[in-house]
C-alpha cells in the first residue's frame, strides 16, 4: 500500500510541479524556448517514479511532507532550468523557506534535530562550495546553481555528510560529461549556457536515496 501511495503522491507532486514549471516564468518576461511535450510527461513519470523509491528508501515519518515540498520544488526548477536556463528565486527562495520549515518540524518531533542541524550546516556548505568552483571555474556554475546547491544541500545533509559528497560528486560527474559530449557532437558551443540544475538536482536524488549504498560499496 505505501508502494501505491507513494506513486501516487509522486505522480501529483509531477503534476504540480509541471503546472508550476509553466505558469512562473510566463509571469518574467522571459523569452519563450521550444517546450517538448516529452518533458512534461517525463516530469510527471519522475515524480511517480521518486514518489515509488521514496517510497520503498526513505523513512515513514513527520519529514515526509518536506520531501514533498522538495520534489516538486526540484522538478520545477530542473523544467525552467532547460526550457530558460533559469533557476527562478520565485520558485527556489519559497520553495527553501516552506521545505526547510517542515523539515524542522518534522526533526523535531522525531526528536531529530541534531540532524536538522546538520542539514543546515550542510546546505551552507554546499552554497559555499559551487559558490567557489564556480569562481574558480569562471562561470562554471551560474549563481542560480550555487543559490540551488542550498536547497540540495538541505536534505542531503539531513541524510548524512556522506551523502552530501556523493551528491555532489555525481552531479558534477554528470554535468561534465553531458556538456562534454554536447560540446563534441556540436550540439551545443562554448558560447551557450548549459542547464547544471537538472544534473545538480539528479545527483541529490541518488546521493538521498541510494548515498549509503554508494559509499558502502566504495569502501569494499
Amino acid at each position: 500500500m505505501s508502494v501505491v501511495v507513494g506513486i501516487l503522491v509522486g505522480f501529483v507532486g509531477g503534476a504540480i510541479a509541471v503546472a508550476i514549471a509553466r505558469k512562473v516564468p510566463a509571469t518574467m518576461d522571459l523569452t519563450e524556448r521550444p517546450r517538448p511535450d516529452w518533458w512534461w510527461l517525463t516530469a510527471v513519470g519522475a515524480g511517480g517514479l521518486l514518489g515509488l523509491l521514496g517510497a520503498q528508501r526513505l523513512p515513514a515519518d513527520w519529514t515526509l511532507p518536506a520531501h514533498f515540498v522538495f520534489l516538486v520544488a526540484t522538478l520545477s526548477l530542473a523544467l525552467t532550468d532547460l526550457d530558460h536556463r533559469l533557476i527562478p528565486n520565485r520558485i527556489l527562495f519559497p520553495s527553501l523557506g516552506v521545505s526547510v520549515a517542515l523539515l524542522l518540524g518534522g526533526a523535531l518531533v522525531e526528536h531529530n534535530g541534531s540532524s536538522w542541524l546538520r542539514a543546515v550546516a550542510a546546505g551552507f556548505a554546499y552554497f559555499v562550495a559551487l559558490l567557489i568552483i564556480g569562481l574558480v571555474a569562471r562561470g562554471g556554475f551560474g549563481m542560480g546553481d550555487v543559490k540551488l546547491a542550498a536547497l540540495l544541500g538541505i536534505f542531503l545533509g539531513y541524510v548524512g555528510w556522506g551523502e552530501l559528497v556523493v551528491g555532489l560528486v555525481l552531479a558534477i560527474l554528470l554535468g561534465g560529461v553531458v556538456s562534454v559530449l554536447l560540446l563534441v557532437t556540436k550540439m551545443k558551443s562554448r558560447s551557450d549556457r548549459f542547464a547544471y540544475g537538472p544534473y545538480l538536482i539528479l545527483g541529490a536524488y541518488v546521493g538521498i536515496l541510494y548515498g549509503a549504498d554508494l559509499i558502502d560499496w566504495y569502501l569494499r
